[in-house]
């Protein structure tokens, strides 16, 4: 074993109280402030996921009913379209919207059909 001492992350945070380079108010703002960010990155880590699953499984229901799925990429203010029919409608998302296209239609870079 070396006979340096070993230096634990909390002995930086004691060492900067005892000289004064930080003060004990700071120190507890910064430690409340770590537990509220770790808190909300919880919080938003699987509300984002369970939105994941919840479009891949859209698609899927929709793949299997013999549709085609779309969706923008703005997530939750964006939408999400299954189009499906007799002549089977081609899904067409863009900033404009989602729309079906009909047979001999194309889908503009807009999210709108043309011919």
């Amino acid at each position: 074993m070396s006979k340096e001492p070993r230096v634990r992350p909390l002995d930086d945070l004691a060492m900067g109280l005892e000289s004064g380079a930080i003060s004990r108010g700071k120190a507890i703002k910064l430690g409340g402030a770590a537990l509220v960010a770790s808190a909300l990155g919880l919080f938003t880590s699987q509300d984002a996921q369970g939105q994941e699953v919840e479009v891949a499984a859209s698609r899927r229901r929709c793949n299997r009913r013999g549709g085609d799925f779309c969706r923008t990429s703005e997530g939750s203010e964006g939408c999400r379209i299954c189009c499906r029919g007799r002549r089977r409608p081609k899904a067409c998302c863009g900033p404009s919207g989602c729309n079906c296209c009909r047979r001999g239609q194309r889908c503009l870079n807009s999210g709108q059909c043309g011919s």
